[in-house]
């Protein structure tokens, strides 16, 4: 079960401001090398600001298959997962029994905004251990 969530697509005035922050950067950057006859730092403040916002323009991939489920670079392999916290818009797998202040660093969270909350449930129970939490149902 695979899936892609972009906010682009989700907030529209975000989208426009950030096209705006954009366009605005590449001519600051343009001046800026005109003026200081330099093309390093220009380009590296672009090629910073791209990467620090391609998560909003090319989304954030899901996927769930036979041995991990992963959120872009996290993953968690089904017999680590101890708990499951469902809220409106999120599934979290997480390797405590309860929740731990190491929650935000250790386990995934699956955004399903865009999907079947109900699918994406089914497919976890089916893949966990009968002795997982599922927390917040």
């Amino acid at each position: 079960m695979n899936w892609t969530i972009r906010k682009a697509d989700d907030d529209a005035k975000k989208f426009r401001e950030l096209k705006f922050i954009y366009v605005w950067a590449v001519i600051s950057a343009i001046v800026m090398g005109a003026v200081f006859r330099n093309a390093v730092f220009p380009l590296l403040g672009l090629v910073v600001l791209f990467v620090s916002s391609s998560e909003f323009f090319l989304g954030k991939k899901y996927s769930l298959d036979e041995k991990v489920a992963k959120s872009g670079a996290n993953e968690i392999t089904w017999p680590l997962v101890k708990s499951v916290h469902i809220n409106e818009n999120q599934i979290y797998l997480s390797p405590f029994e309860a929740e731990s202040k190491l929650d935000a660093f250790r386990g995934v969270k699956l955004n399903i905004q865009n999907v079947s909350k109900e699918s994406v449930l089914e497919y976890v129970r089916q893949h966990v251990g009968k002795d997982v939490r599922f927390l917040g149902e």
